[in-house]
């Protein structure tokens, strides 16, 4: 892991620090740097720790891209707006998929916390025995006084752990991470604390779902019919429509719909507004009808594709 401690004034420098936990992170506009930011984090890539101080007046968008990221901004000024509500920054939050934006003025006390999404999504189905989960938010506050406090308490020892011990022992540095990512997991609303909350046994996908699942990921690009994926699972078009349904909830054609989705949002998401057009990304990914993508996406992601791209 790669362990930066700093103060700057310099509102290029600040951004490129918080680009560091946050990839999606943008000043928009900033005013004189007083105090300065101290900083102290480590990371990875695929993860990042971070603690700051910092004085300004100044605006902060920060998209989590394909990271979650939990945060906590503490200062007597900040205002926090994410899905276009108003949240309290001072408790730790969680953001996935859409931007968050912060304002604040004066002395800010800060921590930021990310992990890759497939990383959450992958600790998640271990936990849970459920090889077919996907990590979506439900709401972006602890779900209960006793998980803020438990995240807390990790976060405290995975901050002394990462940030204030001179020594650097990979192993617990390691250990520290997986911590962070389980509290992380167990304390904020997502699909993930709703399967442990239901009480619904976990059971592993069937082993021909998991081969349907892998074969549309992999050829999702790709003209995909039902019975090649059927092929690839071993069963009938048939048999390989009712497993699928039984273990998922869903068939395999509307799995490669939401894969097809997914895969659209990520080069929307990556795109350039002069350059790229919704149409083109649409059509890249099967979806010949622009307005039916645009209706499957807004219910499946909650904004147009257009405002995808321009963020």
């Amino acid at each position: 892991m790669d362990h930066v401690n700093i103060e700057t004034r310099d509102a290029a420098t600040v951004e490129e620090l918080w680009q560091t936990v946050v990839p999606g992170a943008r000043i928009a506009r900033a005013e004189t740097i007083q105090p300065a930011l101290s900083w102290h984090a480590v990371s990875d890539g695929s993860f990042g720790f971070c603690d700051y101080t910092i004085g300004s007046t100044m605006l902060v968008e920060s998209d989590p891209l394909d990271q979650v990221v939990v945060g906590r901004i503490a200062g007597p000024r900040v205002q926090g707006t994410y899905r276009r509500e108003r949240i309290d920054t001072a408790v730790p939050f969680l953001v996935a998929d859409r931007p968050l934006e912060i304002a604040f003025s004066g002395r800010i006390v800060g921590t930021a916390v990310s992990f890759a999404r497939s990383e959450f999504d992958e600790a998640a189905q271990r936990l849970s025995g459920d090889d077919g989960l996907r990590v979506r938010p439900t709401g972006y506050a602890p779900v209960s006084d006793h998980r803020l406090r438990y995240w807390t308490r990790t976060w405290k020892y995975c901050r002394d752990v990462l940030l204030r011990s001179s020594e650097r022992a990979p192993l617990v540095e390691q250990q520290a991470r997986a911590l962070m990512l389980e509290a992380s997991l167990l304390s904020f609303p997502t699909t993930f604390t709703d399967v442990l909350a239901s009480g619904r046994p976990a059971r592993p996908l069937p082993a021909p779902v998991r081969r349907a699942k892998a074969y549309i990921e992999a050829h999702a690009a790709e003209p995909v019919v039902l019975a090649d994926v059927a092929q690839a699972a071993r069963l009938s078009p048939r048999g390989l429509q009712y497993a699928f349904r039984a273990a998922t909830g869903r068939t395999p054609m509307q799995y490669l719909r939401h894969v097809r989705l997914d895969a659209a949002r990520s080069d929307l998401r990556g795109g350039d507004p002069s350059t790229d057009t919704v149409a083109a990304i649409a059509a890249r990914w099967g979806f010949s009808n622009l307005g039916r993508f645009a209706a499957m996406y807004r219910a499946e992601f909650g904004e147009t594709p257009s405002s995808t791209l321009r963020s």
